[in-house]
């Protein structure tokens, strides 16, 4: 029986779309190079350092002044993008909540999604949510996995969780969570109707 449903925020929920593309143009460099400096040190921002340390050497790098306004900046709008959550998605998460089941999303992201969240009209239709900059533990880690289940207060076999890397299932798996790996809303909703959290 599963009595808590987790899923991942980028990919699984939103789509990511202009992750790269809307700062590019917004510093007027090539995409290609953006993309490139965003994910090198990702999983350091992730794991909790600061705005500055990410943004400065990538713009730094792509020979643009690295003023704090500009940090800010880009801080915010990458917050802001990752928020976007696909009308597909968040129906499916109210309709997995409507079962009376808690609701938690476990992601891999920086303290400024956090501080984000507070002003995210959706953000209340989460019952919990697991930012790894502020837990100070990322996914595949398995504490971070422990910590979500305690805070849930359900065994670990009744969580069943969905993202979209093998390497983050693999982690949940070990602590013994029902995972499935994301590829479409259709495939998730049909995966969470094999399992019985929701109707067919």
């Amino acid at each position: 029986m599963i009595s808590a449903v987790v899923f991942d925020l980028g990919d699984v929920l939103a789509s990511g779309e202009g992750i790269t593309s809307e700062p590019a143009r917004l510093l007027g460099v090539d995409e290609d190079a953006f993309r490139e400096l965003y994910w090198a040190g990702r999983a350091a921002y992730d794991a909790g350092s600061s705005d500055r340390a990410y943004w400065e050497p990538i713009l730094t790098a792509l020979g643009k002044p690295a003023a704090l306004e500009t940090v800010q900046q880009l801080a915010q709008l990458d917050a802001r993008l990752w928020l976007r959550l696909r009308p597909e998605a968040r129906q499916l998460v109210s309709d997995v909540r409507r079962t009376g089941r808690p609701v938690a999303v476990l992601s891999n992201a920086p303290f400024n999604l956090d501080h984000a969240l507070v002003d995210a009209e959706f953000a209340d239709e989460v019952d919990y949510w697991f930012i790894s900059a502020a837990m100070g533990l990322s996914k595949p880690n398995l504490g971070v996995y422990l910590r979500v289940a305690e805070v849930l207060d359900v065994p670990p076999g009744e969580i069943a969780f969905i993202d979209d890397k093998a390497e983050n299932l693999a982690g949940a798996q070990r602590a013994g969570w029902t995972t499935h790996l994301w590829s479409s809303d259709a495939d998730s909703r049909a995966w969470l109707e094999e399992v019985g959290v929701l109707d067919a």
